[in-house]
């Protein structure tokens, strides 16, 4: 699986967000007006609706991370949307606010009891002595993650963060042997696609996961678990959509206090 998949929707939500009126424009558009017969979809009527050309689709591909619009359609079919949405039922969405108040509470309980307010000072200490900071996410954590690093400019610290396009981007291209590269993948599957990849990346390397895999230990220098359980289906993305604020806003709570300058 292509690990540019697992940005995909954060690819298509940066240009539709942009505005800027141009053909990537036109074919993102289309593509989400479309995104349930993307199969279907041929570049010759990509070219033809978006009064594009080959090549203008080809660059689209390209800049989203895939060699060709064939790659890019299979990716859209394959999609991983926020919180399995497309598995939930219709019994699922008229009980949605009782078992939503009891994931949540059994959740933070959980986390609490895994992810010590030790693990919470090393990881602050990590992101302070680092220089060079970036946080890799998929598509349904990134939001969480930038309103993470927004609330650490007010700490006096810049961090990036990397959820899209990731083989395209710059940052990435950069790193070096001083760099620091967290992951934060609740239930692994990020984790898990990205391994391979991340093992040419220069840096140090951390987990935030739920999911327990002996292969994390040979690519990651720290790995932190946020559950007594291992998973790799966060059912209704609990996790991955709620735990994650938690985590996150106990990590930039603890950095402000030890690290804030004046």
């Amino acid at each position: 699986m292509n690990i540019n998949n697992l940005g995909l929707l954060n690819s298509l939500s940066f240009i539709l967000n942009e505005g800027i009126k141009d053909s990537d424009y036109a074919i993102a558009v289309y593509l989400v007006e479309n995104i349930n017969r993307a199969s279907e979809v041929s570049i010759n009527e990509i070219i033809d609706e978006t009064f594009t050309s080959r090549s203008a689709v080809r660059r689209f591909c390209n800049r989203l991370g895939y060699s060709n619009f064939s790659d890019l359609k299979e990716s859209i079919t394959k999609m991983i949307f926020p919180s399995n949405l497309q598995y939930r039922s219709q019994v699922d969405l008229l009980n949605h606010r009782k078992v939503l108040n009891e994931l949540i509470f059994q959740m933070i309980e959980d986390i609490d009891e895994m992810f010590s307010v030790n693990i919470v000072e090393e990881i602050i200490d990590l992101l302070f002595n680092h220089k060079d900071v970036i946080l890799l996410c998929a598509n349904n954590t990134s939001g969480d993650l930038i309103r993470f690093q927004q609330e650490l400019i007010y700490g006096n610290k810049e961090i990036k963060i990397v959820s899209k396009a990731y083989t395209n981007n710059e940052n990435i291209k950069s790193l070096s042997e001083e760099s620091l590269i967290i992951v934060v993948s609740a239930s692994g599957k990020f984790a898990e696609i990205a391994n391979d990849w991340l093992n040419h990346l220069k840096g140090k390397k951390v987990l935030i996961t739920a999911y327990r895999n002996q292969s994390f230990f040979e690519q990651y220098h720290h790995v932190f678990y946020i559950s007594k359980n291992s998973f790799s289906s966060d059912y209704l993305g609990i996790y991955g959509k709620y735990g994650i604020v938690y985590i996150f806003d106990l990590i930039f709570s603890s950095y402000l206090s030890k690290y804030k300058k004046g």
